[in-house]
């Protein structure tokens, strides 16, 4: 146990966010108003009136004669003594028939609209996928084939504060986290990496040997494992192995060029794109949404060209990245195909439909 710790890897997004951070006490600023006090402070913000004398004593206030504080004061409240509240991730998205296991044991299907609470744990197979979206509308996207479980979800009443705890067992998510408010948090697990972030987009998969890849699209990341940090800026990665070295951050392969249609046929899709220097494999992903969240074709391949036959007449978006040698997937290349739909079967003969009042049905000639 002693071994894994040490040897346990931590990302912390550093946008006025410290490491150390985490081992101190953790506090709630607040700038008192005309009108407030203490006692109203701990009324309305924490989970007990009581704590009005704590939080006096905390901030070494000293009333006036007219018992009084004067407006602007700024004082501390221990996150600890916050009132919280349980809000459940809501299903934004949802493609196949993803499985859900409550904290209890009972199982249910997902669909659009299902809440989901801490405990809860989600597996996606093949052609599955789903979006959620926390309370702070942060957006976490569950691609096919992974297990996550949902560790903490809170909400700190009227400070705003969230704390969102998920763990990724196995397998690909997306992440889309909106800037947090001060002492907030929002972490994703895995078996070799911890990743803290306040405001980002970045990719992070965990596989079945317990390597852990980071991929940043956007905004800043640190990374720290055994004493040594990295910064891992917009289009870098990194690749966590427990029991190995951190390595320095790799920069991530740019986005290919995706060719337009290059079929004549109905309901096919014929595309390619540009083969990239030090790409080994290419991840392309096929959906009917410019969200991604209607999964059709999820694949990895050498190839660098795509045929897709018998597509019904619509919109449809093709995404296609690099990957490396070490599997760090790259920027993304999107690009919107409009397919024709096939024409309507013609009918057999001159027969003409004639519907009667009484509810018969009359064939003429």
């Amino acid at each position: 146990m002693l071994l894994r710790l040490i040897l346990s890897l931590q990302v912390f997004l550093l946008i006025g966010f410290s490491p150390l951070a985490l081992a101190e006490d953790e506090y709630w600023e607040y700038t008192l108003r005309p009108g407030d006090s203490i006692w109203k402070i701990a009324k309305e913000h924490t989970n007990s009136v009581n704590n009005w004398s704590k939080i006096q004593r905390l901030n070494n206030i000293k009333k006036g004669p007219d018992r009084t504080i004067p407006p602007g004061t700024r004082i501390k409240i221990p996150v600890s003594m916050l009132k919280r509240q349980p809000i459940p991730a809501i299903v934004i998205a949802s493609s196949g028939a993803a499985k859900l296991v409550r904290a209890n044991g009972e199982s249910e299907s997902i669909q659009v609209g299902s809440k989901l609470y801490a405990g809860d744990k989600v597996m996606t197979a093949d052609q599955q996928s789903l979006r959620l979206q926390f309370a702070d509308k942060s957006e976490l996207q569950v691609l096919p084939n992974t297990e996550i479980v949902l560790d903490k979800l809170s909400y700190h009443g009227k400070s705003g504060m969230v704390d969102t705890r998920v763990r990724l067992q196995q397998g690909r998510v997306n992440t889309w986290v909106e800037k947090l408010k001060p002492r907030s948090r929002y972490q994703i697990q895995t078996p070799a990496a911890v990743s803290a972030v306040r405001g980002t987009i970045y990719r992070l998969t965990s596989d079945a040997n317990q390597i852990s890849r980071t991929e940043v699209t956007e905004g800043e990341v640190g990374v720290s494992a055994g004493g040594v940090t990295q910064q891992v800026k917009t289009g870098f990665g990194v690749v966590a192995e427990i029991g190995k070295p951190l390595s320095a951050p790799v920069k991530l392969l740019t986005a290919p060029e995706i060719q337009e249609n290059q079929s004549s046929e109905l309901q096919q899709l014929k595309t390619s794109w540009t083969k990239l220097e030090g790409a080994a494999l290419y991840r392309y992903q096929l959906a009917t949404d410019a969200g991604f969240n209607n999964l059709l074709l999820n694949r990895a391949s050498a190839q660098t060209e795509l045929t897709v036959d018998n597509l019904e007449g619509g919109q449809y978006y093709l995404r296609v990245r690099g990957i490396d040698p070490s599997q760090l997937e790259g920027l993304n290349a999107v690009r919107q195909f409009t397919i024709a739909s096939a024409p309507a079967p013609e009918t057999g003969g001159n027969a003409e439909k004639i519907i009667i009042p009484s509810g018969l049905l009359i064939l003429t000639q």
